[in-house]
């Protein structure tokens, strides 16, 4: 764990350097996550652009809110490592789901980071956070997982809570590396998240 822990300090540190300290996370562009999330979806551009525009408007309040740490890797591991979960797996749900690609996004980014590939931009992160969402709920919507009606999942809620959660994750982490007082993780947090999901 210490070697993991270790190598994902690494990674995090390498991108805070990459991008320097000086851009606030709150106010980079976002804009361009909807053609990161196309480029590694089945999905149209105009399907993510419809999310990102929603995501954009209401960033400054979900920044703000908190991480629960716990559930967002039960999720993770109830949708990519099955064979840990129980045999009667759960109906799918769109916060389930976003949380789950939100950690596969980090632990995809932490896996194929080096020290001479180029930073990864807040809209990088939740392009690929989002196109995840789109792919996984496309699988358990395939293997009958997703029920219908009120308490079911919506693939469009599903990848606008795969947003919500690494637009949460990438601004909070990258506050409390520069020293501003923020809910939620923090680096420490998501060192502890990434790790748990390696």
């Amino acid at each position: 764990m210490d070697k993991i822990g270790g190598l994902v300090n690494e990674f995090l540190e390498q991108q805070q350097h990459k991008q320097g300290s000086s851009s606030s996370p709150h106010h980079e562009d976002i804009r361009g996550a909807a053609s990161h999330a196309a480029d590694h979806s089945n999905d149209s551009s105009s399907f993510f652009s419809d999310i990102v525009h929603q995501l954009g408007q209401r960033r400054e309040q979900v920044a703000e809110e908190g991480i629960d740490e716990e559930e967002a890797i039960r999720h993770h591991t109830q949708y990519f490592s099955p064979s840990s979960s129980t045999s009667h797996p759960e109906s799918a749900t769109s916060t389930g789901i976003g949380n789950a690609a939100a950690l596969q996004a980090l632990k995809l980014l932490t896996s194929s980071s080096s020290s001479s590939s180029p930073a990864t931009s807040q809209s990088q992160f939740i392009g690929l956070a989002m196109s995840q969402a789109a792919k996984l709920f496309d699988q358990q919507l395939t293997q009958g997982n997703v029920s219908r009606g009120a308490s079911g999942a919506d693939k469009q809620s599903a990848v606008m809570k795969a947003g919500e959660m690494a637009l949460k994750m990438y601004v909070q982490s990258k506050s409390q590396s520069q020293g501003q007082q923020h809910a939620g993780p923090g680096m420490a947090g998501l060192l502890g998240m990434a790790a748990r999901v390696l």
